[in-house]
C-alpha cells in the first residue's frame, strides 16, 4: 500500500489489529528486512513496517533530507494513519529516525525499541595511512580517465559500504551521519529499551552505554554474540526481549 507523506509516495505493509506498533529499517535495506518480527507482532497488534523514501519501494525525497524531515514525514504518516500514539520498533538509522521523532512530536511516541541505534557521532577514528589515500584520490581525479579510475579504486579502498552504495542518496547519507543527536536524548522522558549486540562493529557497544546513560528512561540489554543486525542473528532472544518490554 501507498500513503503520500513529505512529498514522497511511501510503501508500506500492514497486518493485524489493536495497539500501534511501527517498524523504522536501517540505512540501506526496506521494510522487507523485518517481515519475521512483522508477522509475529501482527497477531496481537496493529502493525505497520514503512520503506523509507529513497529506499525499497518509497519514492526518494525531492531534496537533501536529514533525520528531521524523515521525522516529519513519520509523523505525517501516523496523522494520516488516524494513529495518535505509536510504539516504535528501529534499527540502525530507522533509530535515529525514531529519536528525532521522540523529541519533535513527542505525544506521538509511546515505548520505543531500539536496536544498533545510530545517532552518536564519535570523533574520526581514520588512520593517518587512510587519510594520505584520501588526498591522493582527490588529487588522482584531475588527470583524466586514468586518474578517475585510480581515484574510484582509492576511495573503494577506504570507503563504507553504505556510502560507495548510496547512488542518489549519498548527499543525504553524509547529512545524516554527520548529524549528533546526543544533546537531544536528555530530553527524551519516553520509555526506551537498547538492545544492542555484544559484537556490534557499525554502531559499537560504547555508543549504546552512551545512550543509556543520557535517555532518563533508557536502558541497555546486551545480546551475547550478536552483531549490528542483533533482530536477525539472535532472532529468539530479541523477540523474548521485544515482547518483554512492549507488554510491561
Amino acid at each position: 500500500m501507498y500513503q503520500n507523506a513529505g512529498g514522497c509516495k511511501v510503501y508500506y505493509l500492514q497486518a493485524g489489529s489493536g495497539k500501534p506498533l511501527i517498524f523504522l529499517h536501517g540505512w540501506g535495506v526496506s521494510g522487507e528486512i523485518f517481515k519475521p518480527l512483522f508477522f509475529h507482532f501482527a497477531e496481537k497488534r496493529e502493525v505497520r513496517v514503512i520503506d523509507f523514501p529513497g529506499f525499497g519501494q518509497s519514492e526518494p525525497p525531492s531534496a537533501q533530507w536529514g533525520t528531521a524531515e524523515y521525522a516529519t514525514m513519520v509523523a505525517e504518516l501516523l496523522e494520516a494513519w488516524g494513529w495518535e500514539k505509536t510504539d516504535i520498533i528501529a534499527h540502525s538509522f530507522g533509530a535515529r529516525v525514531a529519536l528525532r521523532l521522540a523529541h519533535s512530536h513527542p505525544q506521538r511516541v509511546g515505548k520505543m525499541l531500539l536496536t544498533g541505534a545510530a545517532g552518536i557521532r564519535r570523533k574520526s577514528g581514520v588512520p593517518v595511512s587512510k587519510q594520505i589515500l584520501s588526498k591522493i584520490g582527490k588529487s588522482a581525479g584531475c588527470f583524466g580517465p586514468p586518474g578517475r579510475w585510480i581515484k574510484k579504486r582509492i576511495y573503494r579502498a577506504i570507503g563504507s559500504a553504505d556510502y560507495l552504495n548510496a547512488g542518489e542518496m549519498r548527499e543525504i547519507l553524509v547529512k545524516v551521519v554527520n548529524e549528533d543527536l546526543s544533546p537531544l536524548l536528555p530530553d527524551i522522558p519516553h520509555e526506551t529499551l537498547l538492545v544492542w549486540g555484544e559484537k556490534d562493529m557499525a554502531t559499537p557497544l560504547e555508543d549504546g552505554r552512551k545512550m543509556q546513560n543520557l535517555m532518563p528512561a533508557g536502558r541497555l540489554e546486551i545480546v551475547p554474540g550478536a552483531g549490528h543486525y542483533a533482530f536477525a542473528e539472535k532472532a529468539e532472544s530479541f523477540l523474548e526481549a521485544a515482547d518483554r518490554f512492549l507488554n510491561e
